[in-house]
């Protein structure tokens, strides 16, 4: 591998695997390099702790397209704080920086996944969408429920922990933000304050359920391509945000 490769470093959501991750394989780009990372399983799970496996975990000296899912976007943010330079972007896909204002309302969709099955209307309600075929419910359902519930309490609680003004300032390193337009799970005032918190951000608004790179690869993939495209040409973002439609 070239030195000046980019690789497309892909972090998971709450699930903490790559399991879901077949759909964007399979669209990648042929000629782009990828990983995806897995988070422990086990141990500490809040974020500062996460930041400091991530960055034994992964090849110093690389340059890297960032590529981080809702639970997994406050860890790349700090650490692309560690180490801008090896950064040339950041993609957050469903993502937030903040702990919701309502805690108790806003993680209300997150108790079935302590159940022992989670119920398969809530999986389509809150993660995949209602049009979500039977095999794609099965499979999220399976990922789910291996996740161990004590790793599972605790990457909510990292969560409830955050608070903006601990957001990284990352002026100098693009970055774009991929919103699901139907996403049930993070509440519409946290992705305002993603928006908000990296205002240079150039957001794009996607019509998804909250598990977009699970549901629309595709479409994710053309968006971060293009993205990369724009890097690797040296041009800077200028801070364009498409807002929804509401």
């Amino acid at each position: 591998m070239a030195s000046d490769t980019v690789i497309w470093t892909f972090l998971p959501g709450l699930d903490g695997t790559a399991q879901l991750s077949d759909g964007i394989k399979e669209v990648l780009p042929s000629e782009t390099h990828a990983e995806f990372i897995e988070l422990p399983s086990s141990g500490k799970q809040d974020y500062d702790s996460l930041t400091d496996w991530l960055d034994k975990k992964i090849a110093h000296g690389k340059k890297r397209l960032l590529i981080a899912e809702s639970f997994s976007g406050p860890l790349v943010l700090r650490w692309a704080e560690q180490r801008p330079h090896e950064v040339v972007g950041i993609v957050l896909v469903t993502s937030f920086c903040d702990a919701p204002l309502n805690p108790g309302i806003a993680l209300l969709p997150l108790r079935p996944l302590f159940m022992v099955k989670t119920p398969r209307h809530t999986l389509r309600h809150f993660l995949i969408g209602e049009d979500a075929s039977e095999a794609e419910v099965s499979q999220v359902s399976s990922v789910v429920q291996a996740i161990p519930s004590a790793t599972l309490t605790k990457r909510v609680r990292a969560i409830l922990e955050l608070i903006e003004n601990d957001s990284p300032v990352l002026d100098q390193v693009p970055m774009m933000i991929l919103q699901a337009q139907s996403d049930n799970l993070i509440p519409w005032e946290a992705q305002r304050k993603l928006e908000a918190c990296y205002p240079n951000a150039r957001t794009h608004w996607i019509e998804s359920p909250h598990l977009m790179l699970y549901r629309f690869p595709e479409q994710c993939i053309q968006r971060i391509a293009e993205f990369a495209s724009e890097l690797g040409q040296g041009q800077k973002k200028d801070g364009s945000i498409s807002s929804p439609p509401h």
